[in-house]
């Protein structure tokens, strides 16, 4: 009976032992990445008696770091020292080390006195599974530890959030700059409080563990030559749901399977199909037990084989004697007949004995030279061969021109060729310039001279050019554009504004996509409590672009221009519209300095706030529209 008792009892206390075994290390096999912001010659925000951010920051980090090393995290740091550390540098440590969590700890500073302390949670607006969990923790922990009962949570886009691979959020422990909370922050206490917040914080997110999800591929990028891809991944723990998003955004529907095998194996497929390009799929996964899987970035490259390609001289002939080069167009095709945009390598297969080689475009289309001496007479045979294989053939006639033979280019003034120029001449006819700036027209021989109406797309002035012959039969004319706006031209201006606005957006827009400028409108829900969030989101999401404008109201006060704090663009193109402004009769008031507002710090790109007061000249927001599509297009 005895050895009974002792026997149950020793399997109590091995259970029991075993339980607190893994209570004494809730964060086993989790690893964590702490980013003390700011450091070295960066001391951030500072108090009113000096206290550096950078210290407080590194100080509370390194109390965490011991917290959760105790909890059996694996636990780094971007620094331990007082010393600068660039921000692309911290990502790129995040990247190599691919942490389960990473962690920026700052301390906040206002550009406006503030007397109530709250402590501010940003998580990564791109990545809303375990980013967002934590953020809520901790946002929860800090008010518990008195942190600030008014704390908040917010889907941010700093640097080093909206560029991190891994989980990732921002902590501001506290506004540095209220004289009460300097003082608490130089003691050991409030720091190691907030260490406490943030660890209990963590644990509770990875209470349960966390849902790792593997890819079982041979290389990234994964290539496959077929419109629809069939990819297969394997979890830790059932898997619920799966979230995708396509860069660049494709309409295309997905969607996920349980393969019959041992263990937790999946299919993932599209069901739309795809065109020839390089993808980004960003994936999130959801377990049926309630976890979050760490974002996901996978490549995908999509090579469609090459089909219902054609070959066709920009002339319709060859005049006899042409010597020289002479420009035929090349269309890929896929086999559901979309352009083909794959950089092939290819050889132009012509006459007798004669080849070239060279790489087509990504964009499908492209412009190959046949290199004439002059000397042919008889058609000329063209094959396009491209991977082994002559995938399309023409023949070009080579006659005498009975009419004058133009065959023209129009290029921007870097020598480059512009597709889509209108060509009118004669009593109606027109041409459309091709691939590479290339057209051809033809008129009797009897008019010496032809003028040439051009018509420009967006971002060049409309010309006309005049065809002058000493009675040659062939003309081959470069015809060079000017943009209306060198600075404008190509850019990607992203524009953020309540429906209000529409009327005062259109005038701005017109002159800007004028100029050759591509307009982007954010979507602004307004049915939101804050809708700057999506747009925001929207804009990190968007590629290529170079500024965001931000229009809304505000009560009273004068028009206010508003930029990132540390100036850079922003303060360039405010100053700028303030000055153009009170050219105006009488002076048009403008308040400029750096601003606070969300898109400002929280977007990739220059981003300005044009706020208008609800009492103004109504005139007022006309005037200040077209001075900045003028200081846009002259430069500032």
């Amino acid at each position: 009976m005895i050895r009974t008792k002792l026997a149950v009892l020793l399997v109590f206390l091995l259970v029991a032992t075993g339980g607190f075994a893994n209570s004494l290390a809730p964060l086993k096999g989790i690893s964590i990445l702490l980013d003390p912001g700011h450091g070295g010659t960066d001391p951030g925000a500072v108090g009113p008696t000096g206290l550096k951010e950078s210290a407080v920051n590194l100080r509370v980090a390194r109390y965490l770091r011991d917290l959760l090393k105790a909890d059996g995290a694996e636990v780094t740091m971007t620094r331990d020292k007082d010393v600068f550390i660039s921000l692309a540098d911290r990502v790129a440590m995040a990247t190599k080390r691919n942490p389960d969590l990473f962690v920026s700890i700052h301390h906040n500073a206002s550009l406006k006195p503030v007397m109530n302390n709250r402590s501010e949670i940003y998580f990564n607006a791109i990545d809303r599974g375990i980013s967002q969990k934590v953020g809520n923790s901790m946002m929860t922990e800090l008010a518990k530890w008195g942190f600030g009962e008014e704390s908040i949570i917010v889907p941010a886009g700093f640097f080093v959030l909206r560029n991190n691979p891994a989980p990732s959020v921002l902590t501001e422990g506290g506004y540095i700059t209220i004289p009460k909370i300097e003082q608490e922050l130089q003691t050991g206490k409030a720091l190691t409080n907030q260490a406490q917040a943030l660890r209990r914080a963590i644990r509770e997110t990875f209470k349960d563990g966390i849902l790792r999800v593997k890819f079982i591929i041979s290389e990234e990028p994964v290539k496959i030559d077929t419109p629809f891809f069939n990819l297969i991944f394997s979890a830790n723990r059932a898997i619920e749901q799966v979230n995708v998003r396509m860069v660049p955004d494709r309409k295309s529907g997905f969607g996920f399977d349980t393969l019959p095998s041992i263990g937790n194996t999946y299919r993932l497929y599209n069901t739309e199909a795809l065109a020839s390009g390089m993808y980004e799929l960003q994936l999130t996964f959801s377990g049926s037990d309630g976890s979050t899987s760490a974002r996901t970035l996978l490549r995908l490259q999509v090579d469609l084989p090459v089909a219902h390609s054609a070959l066709v001289p920009v002339a319709p002939f060859i005049p006899e004697g042409f010597k020289g080069r002479f420009p035929v167009r090349v269309t890929l095709r896929d086999d559901m007949k979309r352009l083909n945009t794959r950089s092939l390598p290819f050889r132009l297969i012509y006459g007798a004995n004669s080849a070239t080689s060279g790489v087509v475009s990504e964009q499908g289309e492209t412009t190959l030279f046949l290199d004439l001496n002059g000397d042919e007479k008889e058609a000329v045979n063209v094959q396009l061969e491209i991977e082994g294989k002559v995938i399309s053939a023409t023949e070009i006639a080579v006659r005498v021109p009975e009419r004058r033979f133009v065959l023209g280019r129009i290029i921007d003034l870097n020598g480059n060729g512009i597709r889509g120029v209108k060509i009118s001449y004669g009593a109606d006819e027109k041409v459309i310039s091709g691939p590479d700036g290339f057209f051809y027209i033809s008129y009797p021989k009897i008019y010496g001279n032809m003028k040439l109406d051009i018509a420009p797309p967006l971002g060049y002035d409309k010309s006309e050019y005049w065809i002058r012959t000493s009675g040659e039969p062939v003309v081959l004319p470069a015809i060079s554009l000017k943009p209306v706006s060198a600075r404008l031209l190509g850019t990607r201006i992203a524009i953020m504004a309540p429906l209000s606005f529409d009327n005062l957006i259109r005038r701005l827009v017109k002159p800007l996509m004028g100029a050759g400028a591509e307009i982007v409108r954010l979507n602004y829900p307004e049915n939101q409590t804050r809708p700057e969030y999506q747009s925001v989101l929207e804009a990190n999401l968007a590629k290529d672009l170079d500024m965001l404008l931000s229009f809304k109201r505000e009560i009273g006060g004068a028009i206010a221009v508003r930029h990132y704090h540390r100036g850079g663009r922003g303060k360039l193109l405010a100053e700028a519209l303030k000055f153009s402004l009170s050219t105006e009769n009488p002076p048009i008031v403008v308040k400029t300095g750096a601003g606070s507002d969300y898109e400002i710090g929280h977007t990739g790109v220059t981003s300005v706030v044009i706020a208008f007061p609800e009492q103004m000249p109504p005139d007022y927001p006309e005037k200040l529209v077209a001075h900045l599509a003028q200081v846009l297009k002259t430069g500032f």
